[in-house]
């Protein structure tokens, strides 16, 4: 016999509730060149923030209160190295172990080798990270897109060293700070501003903290965020410098196999790419990995010869030649005559 009222919720979807996201948080801008009257991305040394949240912060801030709305680092700051391409958005996607790559033919993702030649090329790395401004709206998530390596390495520490201390990183007040770092490229000292999180407790509050973790997590188990707004952000800035992080020799030996680009950088991803030792008004360089990823291109067709020319190329010229070199009609005798190689 039917009972009226008896179904009134689906299993595993009724009890789920998702967060909106609010806004964008950004790291860099884009300017205006003085020479070329082009726009090229600037890295800032503050957060770029929507109008809601200036409103609290200020124009400029430095440093933002945030809360993990829950207690899963896969969920709260996603990282993977992609690359876009196109109308179709997100082209490839892996962890430098696979990648899923779209494919034309056949329209569906394909599992492949990760990395490949367009590491750090084309294809970058990237992490979302999704915060609760708490003294902005505790009712949704702001998406700050993140592609530093050394951002990320103390995002993911400030995360387990909270979830050590209080056993858990959901709903604990944090801040999140640009903080100037010393790097280097071409021999030349740069100061950057990379993300980090800091939590102000003293004992009593740690173990406060401690205290209500079980109705925390109790209560956030359910909540879902919004996926990342994943999409090939013209505002995106690329930083680069030459510190290289510890890696095993056996690490180094795969990668060289692989034939992959290894230099290592500190990327900021906000706005599109840049050459570290550039001057204000100065249209971005070609970078050090675009000159190796030539070269190796240049080997692979067959051309031999000078390639001091290519330190004087712009970084958007250098990529419209990269991509000229994969395609499939690409003449190498063309290439020769125009560069006089």
């Amino acid at each position: 016999m039917f009972i009226k009222g008896r179904f009134t919720r689906i299993k595993d979807i009724s009890e789920r509730r998702r967060l909106p996201r609010l806004g964008k948080i950004k790291l860099g801008l884009k300017v205006i060149s003085s020479k070329t009257g082009r726009e090229y991305p600037r890295e800032t040394e503050y957060f770029i923030v929507p109008p809601e949240v200036a409103k609290v912060y200020g124009e400029r801030p430095t440093s933002l209160e945030v809360m993990f709305p829950i207690n899963d680092p896969e969920v709260v700051f996603p990282q993977a190295y992609k690359w876009y391409g196109g109308q179709r958005g997100l082209k490839c996607i892996g962890d430098q172990e696979v990648a899923l790559r779209f494919r034309e033919e056949t329209q569906s993702m394909e599992e492949i080798p990760c990395p490949c030649e367009h590491k750090d090329i084309e294809c970058q790395k990237r992490g979302h990270l999704m915060v609760i401004l708490p003294r902005v709206n505790m009712g949704g998530v702001y998406q700050i897109d993140v592609g530093s390596l050394h951002s990320m390495i103390d995002v993911n520490s400030g995360i387990e060293y909270v979830q050590s201390l209080v056993g858990r990183f959901a709903m604990v007040p944090l801040r999140l700070c640009r903080m100037p770092k010393e790097t280097h490229f071409g021999g030349q000292k740069q100061i950057h501003y990379t993300l980090q999180l800091f939590l102000d407790a003293d004992v009593d509050m740690i173990n406060a903290l401690r205290q209500d973790t079980s109705r925390v997590l109790l209560s956030t188990r359910n909540l879902v965020l919004p996926p990342p707004e994943d999409i090939a952000d013209e505002n995106v800035v690329i930083v680069e410098d030459e510190e290289e992080m510890e890696k095993g020799s056996e690490s180094q030996a795969k990668d060289s196999e692989k034939g992959s680009v290894n230099e290592s950088k500190a990327v900021e991803i906000e706005t599109d790419s840049k050459k570290e030792n550039q001057t204000e008004g100065e249209e971005p360089k070609i970078t050090k990995q675009q000159i190796e990823a030539i070269k190796r291109l240049a080997e692979k067709a067959g051309i031999k010869g000078n390639f001091s020319f290519l330190t004087e190329i712009s970084y958007d010229m250098a990529a419209r030649i990269i991509s000229s070199m994969q395609k499939k009609d690409f003449n190498p005798d063309s290439f020769r005559k125009e560069f006089g190689i």
